[in-house]
Parts: structure tokens; sequence; C-alpha cells
């Protein structure tokens, strides 16, 4: 344990999301190191207030609400989810042993238990065994097609270029900072622009004279630049609503390979900045992309093929970093 446990503290620090459960698991890790040392393995063990007061929580002298809310935050699901990201970052530093939740319900007035439980990586060899005499002919084909695993750029990876330095720095920037503050200006000026287009239009219709070319010209070039800027409002709140948008390659250095924006939490801290999700096209090994789908999933994103970006599509989960083939 003493060994997994600042293994399983660093593999969190990772995780970019705002769920609860990131924030009690920090806490658990945090407090099983401090007595990760000791052999009776009920100090192992946090109850709801205990993992309240760790957290410092408004419910740490509330049991009831703080077993509600720890309840609602699901822990087992969360790591659940995250069970193959997990177990390649501890393979990855050569250990063969892996760290889980494990919940204990004592009967009675006795309170659930909640505490971190290692599990071997190495499956048994006669599962192994099983397994390779049920191979299927088409390795890594499952029910839905071929499954793609995304790698991640983080944040401070991805170069802007000179145009978008002022605002993304090194790559990212925090919301509350002069960087935010200039970031919520760039929504905000698309905003007065429209509205001002708007009412010169509207003062137009006060003006008795008959219409000239350079009075349609206007129109014209009113309506391109309000299409123009909503495009920009709605690329914004798209971010803010789904967390991540493809980035425009004007915003990128010049090598740089397609990107996203993405808004996530580093501890307290909001962030906003550039990363990379992809993967390699199991189909013809080519790079595979994120792009907005079609129709009624315009607003969803899709890993494409650059080599058959019609053909090889795949579905893309911000979460687990996996996907499966759509056609």
């Amino acid at each position: 344990m003493q060994e997994l446990l600042p293994c399983f503290r660093d593999w969190l620090a990772t995780q970019r999301d705002e769920a609860k459960a990131l924030t009690l698991l920090r806490a658990l890790a945090d407090e099983s190191l401090k007595v990760a040392g000791s052999k009776d393995p009920q100090q192992l063990e946090f109850d709801a207030l205990d993992l309240a007061q760790a957290c410092d929580w408004p419910e740490r002298d509330d049991f009831d609400a703080a077993s509600k809310k720890i309840k609602s935050a699901n822990l087992e699901k969360y790591l659940s989810s995250r069970t193959a990201g997990l177990e390649a970052y501890f393979a990855q530093r050569g250990v063969q042993h892996a760290l889980r939740i494990c919940k204990r319900s004592p009967s009675g007035r006795h309170r659930a238990q909640w505490s971190l439980e290692s599990y071997s990586l190495v499956p048994p060899v006669a599962t192994v065994d099983a397994q390779r005499d049920n191979e299927p002919v088409d390795a890594g084909l499952g029910t839905d097609g071929p499954q793609i695993e995304y790698e991640y750029a983080a944040a401070g990876t991805v170069r802007p270029s000179w145009l978008a330095r002022p605002l993304l720095g090194n790559g990212w920037f925090r919301t509350k900072s002069l960087r935010g503050l200039l970031f919520v200006c760039t929504g905000l000026a698309p905003m007065v622009c429209v509205a001002g287009l708007v009412a010169t239009v509207w003062l137009m219709l006060f003006v008795r004279r008959p219409v000239t070319t350079g009075d349609l010209a206007l129109l014209v070039f009113a309506g391109g630049l309000s299409w123009v800027l909503w495009n920009s409002l709605r690329s914004l709140w798209w971010l803010l609503a789904d967390r991540i948008i493809p980035v425009a390659d004007v915003l990128l250095g010049w090598s740089e390979a397609p990107a996203q924006l993405e808004s996530f939490k580093d501890g307290n801290a909001r962030i906003i900045g550039l990363v990379r999700y992809s993967a390699t096209c199991p189909v013809c090994a080519a790079a595979v992309e994120l792009r907005y789908g079609e129709g009624q999933e315009g607003r969803r994103l899709f890993g494409c093929c650059v080599e058959a970006p019609q053909e090889h599509v795949f579905t893309f989960d911000r979460v687990t970093r996996r996907g499966r083939r759509v056609r």
C-alpha cells in the first residue's frame, strides 16, 4: 500500500474533471497515506464524516448529509469507468497491482466504511490460457466493431500561434485571471457588434429615401458579419456547455496537428487550455482526428480517420478516452 498510494494519488492528479468522486478519492488517498504503515486494517477505513472532514465540506458535522453526498458521488462507478487508464498508469510505472475502492457495510448501527484495496493486474495463468484458446480470428473486434483508445496531450504541450498567445499564453489560462477577463471580452465583443448591426438596420427603417446600392451592400455585409459573429458565440457557448470544442487552425502553431480547446478543473481552479485527443485508426492505421458530426449530431464530436473520414468513424468519450466504430 505504501508503494501504491503515491502512484494512485499521482493518477488522480492527472484527472481533469469536477466530479465529487474525484475530490473524495483524493481525500481518501491522502488520509490512507498517513496511516499506510499501520498493521491495523481498520485504521485504513474511513466513514462518511471522516471523508467529509478531509474534504472540508460543510457537512463535516452532519453524518446523514455527508453519507448522502458520498453516496451520490458513486465512487465505484467513477473508478470503474476509468479502469483502463488507471491500470495502464500503474503498469507504466512497473507495478503489478492497482488500487480500487472498497466499501464495507457493517450490520446494525455501525457506519459504512470506505477504503482502498489492492488487486493484481496479472490475470491467473488458467484465465490467460483460456482466453488464448478462445481468441477470435479478428483480435480487437468487439460487438460494435474495432475499439480505439485516444491519446491525450495535456494543456501546455500544444503550442498556440502568435495570434493566440496574448490570450492563451503557453497554451492555457485560469478563468479567474487577466487572460480569463480577456476571454470573456472575446465573447462580449461579438454580442455588442451584433446588437450594433441590428440597431443600424432598425434605424435605417426611419430614413425616407430611395434604396441605394450602398444600402444593399451594407445589408449584405451586416448579414455576413452577423453570421461570422454568431458562429463565434456559438463556439464559446458549446465550450462552456460541452467542455470541449475543436480549435481553429489559426490559433495553433504552424507545425501543430489539429487540437481542441478544453475547459476543465485543476483543484479548485477552472482552466481553459489547448489539448489534443488523437488515436490511430485500427482499420487503415492512419491518424484519427476529432470532428463534429452532421445533421442531428452536429454538436457531437466523432473520431474521423484522415484517410477515410466518411467511412472510418468512431465515437469519442472524453471521460474514458475510448471509442467504438460507428461506420
